[in-house]
This record gives C-alpha cells, structure tokens and sequence, in this order.
C-alpha cells in the first residue's frame, strides 16, 4: 500500500511539473494553467491527506528548480504547491462548499500576495504587473493581424494604448488578484467534484445550487461606499487612492453582480427545462461576451434587491 501511494504522489507530482513547464513554454496555455494550477496537489491532498502530500511538493519545487531556475522555482513552489496543499486541507476540514470557497480564495489571495511581497523585496517588481514592453508586443500582435485585414494603427496609437493597459492593471490589480483567486478557486471546486464522482475516495463539501444562489441586501453598503469613494476621487483628482479604491470595489462588485444575474438566468433556464449543455454554453457567453456580462449585471441588482425569483411566475415550473 505504502509502495501505491508514492506511485501516486509521484503522478500527481509529475502532472503538476508537466502544467507548469506547459505554461512556462507555450503562451497560449498560460491562462489556463495557472487557473488550475492547485489541482494536482489539491486532489492528492484530498485522497492521501497533506502529509502524504508534502514531500510531493518539495520533489517537485527541487526538480523545477534544477531545470528551470531558483525564479521559476519559487513561483511553482507558491501558486502550484502551496496553494493546492492549502486547498486540500480546507477542503478536507469545511463542512459545507460556502466556507470552503470564502477560506479557498482567502488562502489564494493570501498566497499571491506572499509571492508578489517576495518579489517586489527581492527583484524589485511584481510578477503579475504587464510591463510596458510586454503591452506593445501584445497590442503591436493584434494591429499587426488587423493590419492584414485592411485596418491600419498608428505606432503613436500602439504605444498610447499599450500605457493605458498598463495603467489599468496597475490601478485594478487588488481586484485582479481577488478575482483571479475565485476562478482557481472554482476551477479547484469543479475539478474535485467531477473527479470524487468516479473515485469515491473523498467528499467534497456540498453548495446549494446554482439556480438558488442569492447574495445579502446588505451587499449594497460596499456598493455605496464604492459610489462615495468614486465622488471622493473626482472631487480631489490629485490623489490616486481614491480612484483606486472605488475602481477595485466596483470590479468586485461587478463580479458578484454577474454571479447573481448568472443565477437568475439558470434558474429560468432550468424552469423551462433547456438543455444543461446549452445552459452552460449560455452562461460562458455571459461571462466572456462584454455586453451581455454587463446587462446580467444589472438584473444582479435588481435581483439582489427584489428577488426576481419570487416575483416572477414562471408557467413551465
């Protein structure tokens, strides 16, 4: 049994090695993998418990440390071996998927800024702000594509549009690393429910359903201190924090906004029985298409405020 579980340790060790590297060397994948960068050890964590789970983590933060670099190293020990240790023991001490997801994406955050406080002390810069090089390569990319269907850029307007990516990020990056840390907090969730269904080994702490989801009225406090904290800033324009402050908390906000409109649209869906398959291809679009996304915000609102559900009489129910 104990030669069983090191075969493990080693697999799941050697696919968290493989994401990383795949991620490192292929751009496109990078999204991705770092989305589910906890996965490996999280599941492993669940089945064999985080002792079991720990020496798997240094083997493989010393092997990517020997091919890739002490940088490279770091950063996988952070975002793919801690932190998929950290959700594996939540998972395995929560009760209900609620205070999973609010210790998950805590424990996420928590970590981030731990690599984002060793870099800037040790290298003096933040791995996950875009340089300005980096934003005129990307945006230089994309008009030089547009380029060949008949639109032309100005190199003037590459580089304005490259400062004012870079200043986005910068402002909205307290609401990035918030937000990045409830997607691979969903993403670890989802992929410990699909894989516990076929291995039975552990239980995954149970959410309500989605067509049930609602948050508090009381949601609507950071709400109006986000809309005072945007006054603020264009009455004293000269001081940054202000700004900075109502921007991340409207980000946020957003993002939970979207999450209830979400909700209310799956639970129309499910009332009139449409296809599962094209109710999750309905709430992709929603999430990703900007218009739509902005408009699920709104009835979010007026959700959180009316509850829609209640009020509406729905006849294929």
């Amino acid at each position: 049994m104990k030669g069983k579980l090191m075969l493990e340790c080693f697999s799941w060790t050697a696919a968290s090695v493989v994401m990383f590297a795949a991620g490192i060397q292929i751009a496109f994948l990078s999204p991705l993998t770092v989305l589910a960068a906890p996965v490996p050890f999280l599941l492993f964590t669940c089945r064999a418990g985080i002792k079991a789970s720990m020496p798997g983590a240094l083997a493989g933060t010393f092997f990517v440390f020997f091919t890739m670099g002490e940088v490279s190293a770091f950063m996988y020990l952070c975002e793919f071996a801690l932190l998929g240790l950290l959700a594996g023991f939540i998972m395995l001490r929560v009760k209900s998927g609620a205070d999973y997801f609010l210790a998950a994406v805590a424990a996420s955050v928590a970590v981030k800024l731990f690599l984002i406080g060793a870099f800037s002390y040790a290298a003096g810069f933040n791995p996950f702000m875009i340089t300005p090089e980096a934003a005129e390569s990307f945006i230089s990319s994309v008009s030089g594509t547009l380029s060949h269907g008949g639109v032309s850029v100005s190199p003037e307007s590459v580089k304005g549009y490259a400062l004012n990516m870079v200043n986005t990020v910068s402002l909205l990056m307290p609401s990035m690393i918030i937000l990045f840390a409830a997607c691979d907090t969903a993403v670890g969730y989802l992929a410990a429910r699909l894989y516990a269904k076929r291995d039975g080994s552990f239980s995954v702490p149970e959410l309500p359903l989605f067509a049930s989801w609602r948050f508090p009225k009381n949601i609507f406090w950071a709400l109006l201190a986000a809309l005072i904290l945007d006054m603020a800033s264009k009455a004293m324009p000269d001081d940054p924090l202000y700004k900075m402050l109502s921007m991340n908390m409207m980000e946020v906000l957003r993002g939970v906004f979207l999450i209830e409109g979400l909700s209310l649209a799956w639970y129309f869906m499910t009332a009139y029985r449409v296809n599962r398959a094209v109710r999750c291809l309905a709430v992709c679009f929603g999430l990703f298409f900007a218009p739509v996304s902005y408009v699920l915000s709104m009835v979010g609102v007026f959700d959180i405020w009316y509850d829609l559900r209640k009020r509406i009489k729905l006849r294929g129910k």
